[in-house]
Order: C-alpha cells, then structure tokens, then sequence
C-alpha cells in the first residue's frame, strides 16, 4: 500500500497543477444568447467563440495554458448581459467576448470596466460602448463610420433624394444609426420624409407600411434586425411599394428566410467580404465550407478575431493578467485577422472598412468596400 501510495505521489510531480490539485487553465467568457431574435451573430457568437477556443488550444493555448471558456446566456435582455458580466468577474476570467448587441455591451461594460477585465464585443457599433472605459474594446467598425458610409452611397451610388426612416424602437443600436444616416443624409443633400417606429417582435407592420405608401420616398432606410427586416420588405412589396431598402451591419443572408425574394435588390453594410482576396479570410472560408457550414459566417469570422487578438495581446504582453493584456490590446497595430487588417484607435475601436452588401440571386454580393482613409466627399 506505501508503494502505491508513493507512485501516485510521484506521477502527481509531472502534472500541471495547481495549489488546489486542478489543472490550471485560462479562462475566457463568452456572452451569448440562447433562442436570439436576430440572426447575426447572436446565438453564433457561443459557437464561434468554442469553434476558435477549439482551434487555439491545439495551438497550444494561451501562453502555454489551454483556454477554459465560460459561456454565459444572457437570455436576450440586456439585463441578463448585465448579470452575466457579473458571473464572468465571478468566475474569474482573464477577458469577455461579446455581448452581441450595443444594448448588451453598455450594461456588460459597465461591470467588467470596474472589475477591470477586458472585454471585447463582436458587433455592438453603438459609439458609447468603447466609451464606458479603457477595458472595453470591439472588433468591429462603430455607427458613425457606418452612418455616413451608408448616407453617402444612398446619395452618390443609389441617387436617391428622398428617404423614410423606420427604427426599431428600444434597439440602441437602431436608434443610434437611424440618427447618424437621417443627419449625414440630410448633409448630402438629402430629404428625411418621416421617421417612423416598430416594436422589437412585432410581425405586422401594415398600418406602418401604408403611410409608407403614401409619402412615396425614393428610400427606405430600416437599421433593424434580419426577422423584422425581412418581414417589413415583403409586406413592403405586397401593397405595392417600389421604394429601395437600405440596412445596416445587422442584416444578413437569413433575411430570405422571413422576406424571400421580396430582398433581393436590397442593399446593406456588413463588415466583411467573404470572396475577399486576403489569404487568412480565403482559408477560414474554405474550413467553414467543410466544417462548419450552415451557421452565420460572418459572424464566426469576427468572433474568431477577436478570440485571436486576445491570444495575439496575451502573447504581446508576455502576461495572461488583465491589465497588461488590456495595454496590449490598446496598443494594436497591424494585427492580421479573418475579417480585415486591425488596429485599435485611441478609442479602442479598430480601423477597418465597411463593405456594401447587395441581395441577389438567393444570396448576397459585395458590391463596395470603404475605407475610414478614403471616406471623403
């Protein structure tokens, strides 16, 4: 028995442990949310974050430890965003990815700044989210790039003169880029005909699209989700409204899913160009196609950035504690990812283009990429 005893003593030198006797492990948050009521990368932004996970500890982890990711379903409320920041501080992370949404990412933000952990949001565009504090970083472009990108590609490449503008109301991501392309639009020489609003989960929005119908604008401009999107177009269509439609970052190919052909012709931004020419985007691409396909790439690609800057900043910084990752991760330059080139601002938002996203043929094409550099009039 004293054998034994001293063999298990010994084969328990050569394991990695720590005081407690458990392998010891990065870990890493990831908020998201279950059952979402959009597509883009809601409910993805879970099954992104384990697919990068996944793929990074092969490469070995996190300065040599393997990432333990902690997922945590906000249930789709920004208070649930808020509670599971809490969970994450909790738990113990080294840094959160998402929330999704800006609505989340303020709330999120908010707990995480104080508790000093770095946090980096997928697609949350609202300008105020970074604002929160210098823990708080996204990948993604911000709705003031966004708003004017959108405004000035309806004047100059879809000549149009006169819009309407319908908000999702109590989406602060909807609202906020509703003003920013209503100002930017009315800059460029553009008429604002009514600004009309809709409930997040509504379904029927006839009495809305008859006013529509009898301002007669050259353009919809709708910075919703893809499910209420997709629905407002087809019944567009149905009572007989030509207007073109403009979205936002928010849309996405699952739009057909709720407006069928009734889209095609639409336009909207997005943040990456999946036929891009960069070789990183290239391979992923092809790996999804054989991997992971049926799930919203975009979305997979700008989570799987922001899981590899993290590992690119820990690396950097020669550290997994938060406030050095969180110099690093303000300090990035050229870092080379799926969705684009980054380097963060002195706001801790990345410089990187918006690309012009039309409906077409059962899918989608990028018609136009812009970027910050050459956004002028």
């Amino acid at each position: 028995m004293n054998f034994i005893i001293r063999l298990i003593a010994l084969a328990c030198l050569f394991l990695p442990v720590t005081a407690s006797g458990v392998e010891e492990k990065a870990k890493v948050a990831v908020i998201f949310g279950e059952g979402a009521y959009t597509s883009s990368g809601v409910k993805e932004d879970l099954l992104s974050a384990r697919l990068a996970v996944e793929e990074l500890n092969r490469q070995g982890g996190l300065l040599g430890k393997q990432v333990e990711l902690i997922e945590l379903d906000n249930k789709n409320i920004p208070l649930g965003s808020r509670l599971a920041a809490q969970k994450a501080v909790q738990a113990g992370v080294i840094a959160v990815l998402g929330p999704f949404s800006s609505s989340h990412a303020l709330l999120a933000g908010e707990i995480l700044q104080e508790a000093k952990i770095p946090m980096i949001s997928s697609m949350s565009t609202n300008e105020k989210v970074t604002s929160t504090g210098d823990y708080i970083f996204r990948i993604c472009f911000t709705d003031p790039f966004q708003g004017e990108v959108l405004a000035k590609f309806a004047v100059q490449d879809l000549k149009v003169k006169t819009a309407v503008v319908l908000t999702c109301t109590g989406e602060k991501y909807s609202i906020g880029l509703a003003q920013i392309f209503s100002n930017r639009f009315l800059e460029k020489g553009g008429k604002i005909l009514w600004e009309g609003g809709y409930l997040l989960n509504s379904t029927d929005f006839k009495e809305l699209l008859e006013k529509v119908k009898i301002i007669k604008p050259d353009l919809v401009f709708l910075p919703g989700y893809d499910n209420a999107s997709g629905f407002i177009i087809k019944q567009a269509r149905k009572i007989g409204i030509s207007a073109m439609f403009l979205g936002g970052d928010a849309w996405s190919d699952r739009m057909y899913k709720y407006g069928g052909e009734a889209i095609e012709g639409s336009y909207h931004s997005g943040h990456w160009d999946i036929n891009s020419s960069n070789k990183i985007s290239q391979e992923f691409v092809k790996r999804y196609n054989r991997d992971y396909k049926g799930e919203e790439i975009v979305s997979l690609g700008l989570v799987h950035d922001a899981v590899f800057l993290l590992a690119d900043a820990a690396d950097r910084a020669k550290s997994l504690d938060t406030s050095l990752i969180r110099d690093a991760l303000a300090a990035t330059k050229d870092f080379h990812g799926i969705t684009g080139d980054i380097t963060m601002d002195k706001n801790r938002d990345p410089l990187k283009p918006v690309v012009i996203i039309k409906f077409e043929n059962g899918g989608s094409v990028c018609v136009k990429t812009i970027y910050p550099q050459n956004l002028t009039d």
